[in-house]
């Protein structure tokens, strides 16, 4: 009996290169942003602010007589803030309150002594965490700073109620989002100043009862998420202006979720005041 050991050891040799072809034809391209099961960019995961190289010159130079703070800005500007004369008086003003930025006196309202949440604008802009959970409804947004959580909710496919202004403006504001092609754009209104009226305490930003914010929300081709930032009020700048802000997805979950669960508190309190068994 004659034994075909050369035809056995080509079938071998040809196996591994068939699975390769069989894998190459299945498996997703790299660099392809994954999706849910409605064939939208998915989002949900837990992002950090991807680290960035420090400008060589601040963009913004309005502290009194061109201090810089200790605690330098994220918010990295795409443009001087084209502030109206009453958003140059507004910085002005503020400007002067805190040794850090060259006075004597802090802003009453800044919200560095008085730990509240500080809108939508802040959180991704600093280096905090933020949770996205989506559904084809809703995008939640967890995030966090220091030993503190905010949620903010954005409502996909809806818009703004129409007695909208007849509410109060609250830390969050009221966000909706809308799908063009692979962008979720999202549309906040009714925002609650929690610096002060300034949307970030180290660029000096103003921030009034006619803020708007639009962001584009979308993934890149290595995986990392870009929230694009215009901001618009007519009180405080002649034209909208923009920021970018890049955040890149965290793998090691466990270890981030076991920070999350030890500081699992909501913090809002008054006057630097931290819950404690002494100061509740």
């Amino acid at each position: 009996m004659r034994i075909r050991f050369p035809t056995l050891t080509l079938a071998l040799l040809l196996l591994p290169a068939f699975v390769f072809a069989v894998l190459a034809q299945t498996a997703p391209r790299a660099g392809t942003p994954a999706r849910t099961p409605d064939g939208k960019p998915d989002f949900s995961g837990f992002w950090q602010v991807a680290p960035a190289p420090a400008p060589a010159t601040r963009q913004v130079s309005v502290f009194q007589g061109g201090n810089v703070p200790r605690r330098p800005s994220r918010i990295q500007l795409s443009q001087q803030l084209p502030l109206t004369p009453k958003g140059k008086q507004l910085v002005q003003e503020y400007t002067k309150g805190d040794g850090e930025f060259g006075g004597e006196t802090g802003a009453p309202g800044d919200a560095r002594y008085h730990t509240i949440p500080c809108g939508p604008v802040s959180p991704g802009s600093l280096t905090g965490d933020v949770e996205i959970v989506q559904n084809p409804k809703r995008l939640l947004m967890v995030y966090m700073g220091g030993d503190s959580k905010w949620i903010r909710q954005v409502w996909i496919g809806r818009q703004h109620p129409q007695d909208l202004t007849d509410y109060e403006p609250v830390w969050m504001g009221h966000s909706v989002g809308t799908w063009e092609g692979n962008t979720l754009v999202v549309d906040t209104v009714r925002v609650k100043a929690a610096y002060g009226e300034m949307i970030d305490n180290a660029s000096a930003a103003p921030q009034g009862p006619q803020f708007h914010l639009i962001e584009r929300i979308s993934l890149a081709a290595d995986g990392r998420l870009h929230i694009d930032k215009t901001f618009e009020d007519p009180d405080y700048y002649v034209r909208p202006w923009t920021k970018n802000v890049v955040l890149r997805k965290q793998t090691n979950w466990d270890e981030f979720a076991e920070d999350w669960e030890i500081q699992d508190q909501h913090t809002v309190c008054e006057d630097a005041k931290y819950p404690s068994d002494n100061n509740p």
